[in-house]
């Protein structure tokens, strides 16, 4: 039984993210989609003191433009990064666990990415290490599969003899699974509400940036 499992990368991502990458056996990051502005690939929450920030990355892009997630550049005209990083401080420096990875964090955002792409991609190869998650992850340009839409999907996982594809429930209208059985690769659904019994604190947000995460846990669960 092989699993595949994708998604878009976006910005410091959350729980859910990390944990669809955790239990495939590979993992693609969507970097050939159309960027949305009203998608999260260049901004993410953290909270604190019970108050939810917002960390937006300023890119350079023109509304209704059809760019790539791949070809999204960063804008630095404004110090966005000290911004970024002094919030992370001031929200998580109270928590133990912060100091295991303030250092490499830090480091990260002193690094200038031209692109939004390999921001993203320094964090979440940066966040897998962190939490001993071992799953392969490629970028789908770096793949270079043909087709569109579920097409893609489904010529994806027979690139890599994956035999099981992640969807989470009621998701038939964007993934219908007729042609995914058709290509004998069956569905691994991802139940949010059955992972979330798993024991928890009542202070974590898993819709929040995995650096909430990160300070409230050793370890992936």
């Amino acid at each position: 039984m092989k699993i595949l499992g994708c998604v878009q990368p976006t910005y410091i991502p959350w729980y859910w993210f990390f944990y669809r990458v955790k239990i495939s056996d590979v993992f693609i990051l969507l970097d050939d989609v159309e960027f949305s502005k009203n998608n999260y690939f260049n901004r993410n929450k953290i909270v604190n003191n019970k108050n939810e920030i917002m960390l937006t990355v300023p890119i350079n892009y023109k509304n209704n433009s059809k760019t790539l997630l791949k070809d999204i550049t960063i804008n630095y005209n404004r110090d966005w990064k000290k911004k970024h990083i002094n919030s992370i401080i001031q929200s998580y420096s109270k928590y133990p666990l912060f100091k295991n990875f303030e250092k490499d964090i830090n480091s990260i955002y002193e690094k200038k990415f031209e692109k939004l792409i390999d921001l993203n991609f320094e964090i979440i190869k940066y966040f897998l290490k962190h939490f001993n998650i071992k799953t392969e992850v490629f970028k789908s340009t770096d793949i270079k599969i043909e087709g569109t839409a579920n097409e893609k999907l489904i010529n994806l996982c027979k690139y890599f003899d994956a035999d099981y594809f992640i969807v989470k429930p009621d998701t038939e209208n964007y993934h219908p699974k007729e042609i995914f059985v058709q290509n004998n690769i069956k569905f691994q659904y991802l139940n949010y509400s059955e992972i979330f019994k798993k024991d928890f604190r009542k202070d974590f947000n898993p819709n929040l940036s995995i650096i909430d995460y990160a300070t409230k846990f050793e370890e992936f669960i």
